[in-house]
């Protein structure tokens, strides 16, 4: 039995052969660290932690994709550049074009994986990208966390969930499709708030959800308030009862292309400890869900229907 709708069986069943993603810093910025919103940045964030890239841009994209895909002489598939670090649609139409358009000439690509804000959209930048994914395959991540604007501002977010919500709407209307990414965990939420965002994102039309547990890093404003005890993280048999939880309020068809997160003490793990053994944890996640017999989308309307 799945419990869930993977991204990963979707590309396959799609392209016939795995998707290789692979990772690339494309070189750009975020308005919640250049001072455009705040020079602090989210209040969990750093992004050495969560992407192996974060760090490397003396390669153009095209070039990252090539080195990584010399170190993979036993590849066999397709390949999807990811462009990771930070807000990569925060810049101009032509800046994109310089960094997207080179990344489709490499052979054996089939489109793009954007990851972003709900807030670095122009005008100008939605007409690309609907172009865009009228040539060639096109997912656009963006970071949204909670569909609680007090969980948002606590994080020092900068956006609210109207912007997300609109970002979502406008690019589905163009039939982009379109990735959440949600962290379960976050200070001030209890279980009831963090399944109300799971019914907020089956109720857009959001192609897929990326769902991580909230972890402590070095350098962040939350490490400081870890150490202080004014937020704690969630064990692992925690954490997996809530992400079935949040899964069964999702739509059945919403593609799910992360169930955890991972980190090392070397990239500035503090805690949870388990984040750091993914196969391990991935095995007690599995568990649980075979014993409860999740899946996804079991409660999605169902609360409508009885209300």
């Amino acid at each position: 039995m799945a419990h869930y709708l993977s991204y990963r069986s979707v590309l396959k069943s799609r392209y016939g052969l795995p998707v290789l993603k692979v990772p690339v810093n494309a070189g750009f910025s975020c308005p919640n660290r250049d001072g455009t919103k705040s020079a602090a940045g989210c209040r969990f964030c750093d992004n050495r932690s969560f992407s192996p890239v974060a760090l490397r841009q003396a390669a153009s994209p095209a070039e990252q994709v090539h080195r990584a895909l010399s170190r993979r002489r036993d590849r066999i598939g397709e390949v999807l550049p990811y462009l990771q670090p930070f807000s990569n649609t925060y810049g101009t139409v032509e800046e994109l074009k310089r960094r997207y358009e080179p990344l489709l000439e490499v052979p054996g690509v089939i489109g793009l994986a954007v990851g972003t804000r709900p807030d670095c959209f122009t005008e100008e930048i939605f007409r690309y990208l609907a172009g865009l994914a009228r040539r060639t395959y096109l997912s656009i991540e963006i970071g949204l966390q909670s569909a609680h604007d007090a969980t948002l501002s606590l994080c020092n977010r900068g956006h609210t969930f109207a912007d997300f919500s609109t970002a979502v709407t406008r690019l589905s209307s163009d039939t982009i499709e379109t990735v959440a990414h949600v962290m379960l965990g976050l200070p001030g939420e209890n279980a009831a708030m963090m399944l109300h965002t799971a019914d907020r994102l089956a109720a857009l039309p959001l192609t897929g959800v990326k769902i991580h547990q909230l972890m402590i890093i070095e350098g962040t404003e939350f490490a400081a308030w870890y150490r202080t005890g004014r937020l704690a993280v969630l064990s692992l048999d925690e954490y997996a009862k809530l992400l079935c939880g949040f899964l069964s309020h999702l739509r059945p068809d919403q593609q799910i292309h992360r169930i955890m997160a991972d980190s090392t003490a070397e990239k500035g793990l503090v805690a949870p400890s388990w984040s750091a053994d993914k196969t391990g944890s991935l095995q007690v996640i599995h568990r649980y869900m075979h014993e409860h017999a999740t899946r996804q989308g079991s409660q999605y309307g169902v609360d409508r229907l009885n209300g």
